[in-house]
């Protein structure tokens, strides 16, 4: 499971990434994408994230942040197919009324977190150290 979170980890980065840099195309590729199937795709992503998460919150450096992210991400899946995507539309209308520099910042966070989560994660097990005498 840690090999499949350090994916999410990875995506996470380069979609934050990409839309810190380039915000209104983010906003406008967000709207067409709940409008149709993507908010179901959304929902099962969230809950992918939210089992990877979970399974690999023990090998992890923050087991217990891993597993609150996994809840926190267990509800947003659930959430998003009851909130619809009239409402999803509007909370992206209201992102996009924002100024540049404050849409740039929330998804600076989205890289932080990426990063946050290729940090925690332990994909190489650590190995005794051989004391030497």
């Amino acid at each position: 499971m840690p090999f499949a979170l350090a994916i999410f980890a990875v995506i996470i980065i380069l979609a934050s990434g990409f839309a810190t840099l380039f915000p209104s195309e983010l906003l406008d590729y967000a709207v067409e994408f709940v409008q149709g199937p993507g908010l179901w795709w959304a929902a099962a992503m969230r809950l992918a994230l939210a089992i990877v998460l979970w399974f690999s919150a023990p090998t992890s450096r923050t087991p217990i942040t891993f597993k609150v992210l996994a809840v926190v991400a267990l509800l947003a899946a659930v959430a998003i197919p009851i909130v619809g995507s009239e409402r999803l539309v509007s909370v992206i209308n209201w992102c996009a009324s924002q100024p540049l520099g404050v849409v740039r910042v929330l998804t600076a966070l989205g890289v932080a977190f990426g990063a946050f989560l290729l940090w925690s994660i332990r994909l190489v097990k650590s190995r005794p150290s051989s004391a030497t005498p």
